[in-house]
């Protein structure tokens, strides 16, 4: 069996689920050379089945929106194709057609959904239709999701149609004299999903919130009283203020990869490799970032080859979970080291590559064994 553990500095490396808050993003507006315009889009789940019988897919988590350029090529229809376990949890989760395009939280967000347990169902498909709108007709929910977890900047647009109506609070900002914030540690997170509440409140003469209400919120009613609470303890500069919008985010709970078989069983009979294998070099560490966001394990099971010279080669994925995915990652991961030289090549490696979120260490680990 072969034991290594990839480091970039220490001997494990962690990611852990942040707790603390993410501000609302500030924003400029695209180029104006452009002629081209952002466009909202959502991958819908609009019907599933296992085999010939239907599928309730009343509780599958929508993909979070995303932004794309007028004139890009996003709209084909998609499929995911998986089975789910004796627990209602979506395995062996492949897209199809393959690849991430524009909504790389499809297959993270069916990872994290659930279906009525005690019922083993293999051959599932769901069918996603692709949703898009300009920004100014976009769902407002939709959109307070997409600033708060962006990774760039989105428009200025986006957040004229978020505000409420009459706001004057994004055109003459008030200093903050102190933000407060939830206790996020006693707030249950859900595993797989990260919750937010979107607090609207005006601000009076003395720079005290008023008037205080939860604008939009992913349902976690702890988080929407804890975040009530911290906005009506947060103190503004002096001047009356109508409108004002703040969010709160409790990020998701660590989802723990499915067991695994033992590695023997992915080990082909006439493999001439060692139990042992010294590696000379240390691969690429690659956890997938759109699983890495939502607090998501796995593994990955990948075969090789070994030439005398110590290069790696012929890998291939044989097994993966939740999601294809993960095996991709993992068969970079193992296609970018070498061994020591041997006396021969050895054929039908195996190892196991494992995805594992640390929390106390804010970092990623990821062990081959």
């Amino acid at each position: 069996m072969l034991n290594f553990v990839f480091a970039l500095v220490a001997p494990s490396i962690t990611i852990s689920p942040s707790v603390a808050p993410l501000p609302i993003v500030t924003t400029v507006s695209p180029t104006e050379r452009s002629a081209r315009r952002q466009a909202v889009v959502v991958m819908q789940p609009m019907s599933g089945r296992c085999g010939d019988a239907p599928l309730d897919i009343s509780r599958v988590q929508t993909p979070m929106a995303d932004l794309v350029w007028t004139g890009s090529n996003s709209d084909q229809p998609v499929q995911l194709r998986f089975r789910i376990d004796e627990n209602g949890r979506p395995l062996g989760i492949m897209r199809d057609p393959a690849g991430y395009g524009a909504m790389a939280d499809l297959a993270p967000s069916l990872a994290a959904s659930r279906f009525e347990p005690n019922a083993i169902r293999d051959e599932c498909v769901i069918a996603y239709q692709t949703k898009r709108s300009s920004i100014v007709d976009a769902d407002i929910h939709a959109l307070i999701g997409y600033s708060i977890f962006a990774q760039s900047r989105p428009p200025k647009e986006l957040f004229e149609r978020v505000a409420p109506k009459g706001s004057d609070c994004s055109t003459r900002q008030s200093a903050v004299l102190l933000r407060a914030f939830p206790d996020f540690e006693k707030i249950p997170a859900t595993p797989g999903r990260s919750n937010w509440s979107m607090v609207q409140f005006d601000i009076n003469d003395a720079g005290k919130p008023v008037r205080l209400r939860i604008y939009e919120t992913t349902g976690n009613k702890a988080l929407d009283k804890a975040s009530l609470n911290a906005v009506a303890q947060s103190r503004f500069a002096k001047g009356a203020k109508q409108g004002c919008l703040y969010p709160y985010t409790r990020h998701s709970g660590k989802l723990i990869a499915p067991e695994s078989k033992e590695l023997d069983v992915y080990r082909y009979e006439d493999s001439n490799c060692p139990q042992a294998v010294e590696w000379k070099s240390q691969p690429t560490l690659i956890y997938p970032e759109n699983f890495r966001r939502r607090d998501i394990e796995g593994w990955a099971v990948i075969a090789f080859d070994l030439a005398p010279w110590g290069a790696v080669g012929n890998t291939k994925v044989v097994a993966a979970e939740p999601a294809a995915e993960f095996g991709e990652a993992a068969q970079r991961i193992v296609s970018a080291s070498t061994t020591a030289p041997s006396m021969q090549g050895y054929s039908n490696c195996v190892v196991r590559v494992r995805y594992a979120m640390q929390k106390q260490d804010r970092d990623t680990q990821l062990k081959v064994d």
